[in-house]
């Protein structure tokens, strides 16, 4: 059976993926995982007629592994897609943040997207592709997202190996590093709004590139072209002087 694995699918960026699988219509399945069985039986109906079967599983308890390994193993699965999204950003000085906050984006943006790699490329085979979401916060150190965008340069570098070890067998992995979007921990008001100082992307537009951009073999996107610039001048200043000029922008 030809799936589709999307994680952190209950809400913003994940749900979004789901929709633009759905109008693909290249997979018998699109398998959602995420913790809120409520919302992704809603968004299951949603897709219809698309077959989204939901997963709920907390991705913070090394159990959800197993059984998903135990599921991908009984239905004989191909991974076409593989969606790797879930994640959790906390921002604000190291010293106030919680331990619980911590805890929860090691995790969720390190342990849980590279366990859910190791997992589910085994069932992966030529052709299929991963995209794996980061951020432009894994450019430059960040202040005010300390663990955050170590995570996500963690996420950065993990999927830029991984590209080149699967690359042989015809596997794609693309690395996704998005700006601000409009999701539940960054709502904002319409597309194309900024707040504060930093322009938000259209959800829909960034899905459907990404989709076309890690079939097509593209191994690292960066959705519009405020933060593209942003990743050519974070490679070419160096970070000290990067920390100090964008202190307050993220």
């Amino acid at each position: 059976m030809n799936i589709a694995v999307i994680t952190g699918a209950s809400s913003g960026l994940g749900a979004e993926f789901t929709r633009a699988v759905a109008e693909q219509n290249d997979v018998d399945e699109i398998w959602v995982v995420a913790r809120r069985k409520e919302r992704l039986e809603e968004l299951a109906k949603e897709c219809a007629p698309a077959h989204v079967r939901p997963v709920p599983m907390d991705l913070t308890d090394r159990k959800s592994f197993t059984e998903l390994k135990k599921m991908l193993e009984e239905e004989r699965a191909n991974i076409q897609i593989l969606i790797n999204n879930a994640g959790y950003c906390s921002c604000g000085l190291f010293e106030d943040m919680s331990e619980k906050d911590i805890d929860m984006m090691i995790d969720l943006d390190i342990k849980a997207m590279t366990l859910v790699n190791r997992v589910c490329i085994p069932y992966m085979n030529k052709g299929s592709y991963a995209v794996i979401v980061g951020s432009v916060s894994s450019f430059v150190p960040v202040v005010g997202q300390a663990v955050y965008s170590a995570a996500k340069a963690y996420a950065r570098f993990h999927g830029q190996a991984l590209r080149a070890e699967l690359k042989k067998k015809g596997i794609n992995v693309m690395v996704l590093s998005p700006g601000n979007m409009d999701t539940e921990m960054n709502v904002r008001g319409g597309d194309g709004e900024k707040a504060g100082r930093l322009p938000y992307l259209s959800l829909k537009k960034i899905t459907r590139t990404s989709l076309k951009q890690a079939s097509a073999g593209k191994g690292f996107y960066t959705p519009g072209w405020f933060y593209k610039g942003y990743r050519i001048v974070s490679k070419i200043v160096p970070h000290a002087m990067m920390i100090k000029a964008t202190e307050g922008m993220f």
